[in-house]
């Protein structure tokens, strides 16, 4: 049995996440004023990148730590897409439609507010390294796979890249930054994760589960495959305490929002992704409790 203390830090958690998502949804449901363009435009190109750096400056991580949770954070995705395959091979499942999905958890919007509330800022940094590999990778690979071909213009363009080159230059350098640009991308960074929770939950409540025992079954693969693969990786490279945890917890989190995104851009069943973003996300939240108390 779980003590009361446990279930108590897991609800700490939780509460946050869920009520700051809920008013996301709310807002949206009774058709108050909202600019989606600008929000999801600021996050990705202000808010995101400001958070990557400072989270990667303020909280002195050395490159070997770096090193191990860029690892970890392609390993997971990687093996997540690669044993997803032969389930959507057999089901006769387009991958282009699928694979995204399975290989990009919702490490964001979700996986950084869980990491912060659970691990504090030692796990925000980390949930931030996830998550900038992971935004690389959903940036370059998402788009590439929704449609069918690379674009080199659209990595070019992915301000995260910048985020964590100049974080970690600062970082192998040993310089000081000045003061009023570490108090500015931690001021811009922290409208990050609250950013990231509205935008989540307005983008839950326009979606719909279309499809729905498909949508949950590929849901559950998703979480299932990605808690999976979060323990084969950490046991593989021995990751304990408050890293073992993060990798942990991304690694487990729902389908991202952006998969829906891009299928919705490229035309490839939109509704199907949006269907697993939804179902997953909804089992996620259930399941939050108990993977909680498995890595706190």
């Amino acid at each position: 049995m779980p003590s009361l203390a446990l279930l108590s830090d897991a609800f700490a958690v939780i509460a946050p996440v869920f009520l700051v998502a809920a008013i996301g949804y709310g807002w949206n449901r009774a058709k108050l004023p909202y600019d989606s363009a600008f929000i999801t435009t600021f996050a990705i190109n202000v808010s995101s990148p400001c958070l990557v750096f400072s989270a990667l400056t303020r909280l002195h991580l050395g490159g070997e730590v770096m090193a191990e949770m860029a690892l970890a954070a392609t390993a997971c995705m990687g093996l997540a897409g690669l044993l997803s395959v032969p389930v959507m091979l057999a089901a006769r499942l387009p991958l282009r439609v699928y694979l995204p999905a399975m290989a990009f958890p919702n490490a964001g919007n979700l996986g950084l507010p869980v990491c912060l509330f659970a691990f504090g800022e030692e796990g925000l940094s980390l949930g931030v390294l996830f998550f900038a590999v992971m935004s690389v990778s959903q940036f370059t690979l998402g788009p590439a796979l929704a449609a069918g071909r690379f674009d080199l213009g659209q990595m070019i363009r992915t301000p995260s890249i910048y985020a964590v080159a100049l974080a970690v230059a600062v970082q192998l350098s040993g310089l000081a930054l000045p003061q009023w640009i570490s108090n500015t991308t931690t001021l811009l960074g922290n409208c990050a994760v609250p950013l990231m929770l509205l935008a989540l939950g307005v983008a839950l409540s326009k979606l719909k589960l279309s499809g729905a025992a498909r949508a949950l079954s590929m849901s559950a693969l998703r979480l299932g495959l990605g808690f999976g693969v979060g323990l084969l990786v950490v046991s593989a490279m021995g990751l304990t305490g408050t890293m073992r945890g993060v990798v942990l917890l991304q690694s487990a989190m729902p389908v991202a929002v952006f998969n829906y995104l891009w299928a919705l851009r490229y035309d490839n069943r939109p509704e199907d992704v949006a269907g697993m973003v939804l179902g997953s996300t909804a089992m996620g939240f259930v399941g939050l409790p108990a993977l909680l108390m498995m890595v706190m």
